[in-house]
């Protein structure tokens, strides 16, 4: 057997150890990390896609007054169309007059987080209320409701790439209460 070919089969033979050497220290390196962060046993799946925003305890107590709150806030993505988003926002009355001249600033992009494409899906930024995109949003009419009456409304957005949408969190609404009408009083002099 010549020189080359002794080296050439040492050669092969220290790839293969090496090799070797490194798939024992990779499982190693597994079962350590297994010891060290145990997995799991109790999964609870929740829908991630339809989450109610319910008001605080301390919302639905007795109010003077209109009380509108959102309690549903649900983004449907690519409709109408492809590259768009459908937000189906839901208030409630919660007082005990009427609330009139109803309106909710929709803010879908509110909350959220993104992510950067050049570091990957590793890097995730939450969104403050001062970014450009969190304050993009429309004002959404709704109709007049009653004591306990609520309403669902729909507005469409464009979707962005990079950023998934938000819940609304603390969204702003408008209304007025609408004031008791006084008959007046039938009270006769005597005359």
């Amino acid at each position: 057997m010549s020189r080359t070919r002794k080296l050439i089969i040492a050669f092969w033979i220290f790839i293969v150890i090496m090799l070797l050497w490194q798939f024992y220290t990779y499982n190693q390196g597994l079962k350590q990390a297994a010891i060290d962060h145990p997995q799991q046993e109790h999964f609870w799946f929740t829908n991630a896609v339809v989450t109610p925003a319910t008001p605080a305890a301390s919302s639905q107590a007795h109010h003077d007054g209109a009380d509108v709150v959102q309690t549903n806030f649900v983004v449907e993505n690519n409709t109408p169309n492809p590259g768009s988003i459908t937000c189906l926002v839901t208030l409630k009355n919660l007082g005990n007059a009427k609330a009139m001249g109803v309106q909710i600033m929709v803010r879908p992009y509110r909350g959220t987080s993104n992510w950067d494409e050049d570091a990957g899906h590793q890097n995730v930024v939450v969104l403050s209320d001062d970014d450009p995109l969190s304050k993009f949003g429309d004002w959404v009419t709704f109709p007049d409701l009653a004591p306990g009456e609520s309403s669902t409304q729909s507005v469409v957005f464009l979707g962005r790439s990079l950023v998934t949408p938000g819940k609304n969190p603390n969204p702003d609404i408008m209304f007025q209460t609408e004031k008791a009408v006084t008959k007046p009083s039938s009270q006769g002099n005597g005359d």
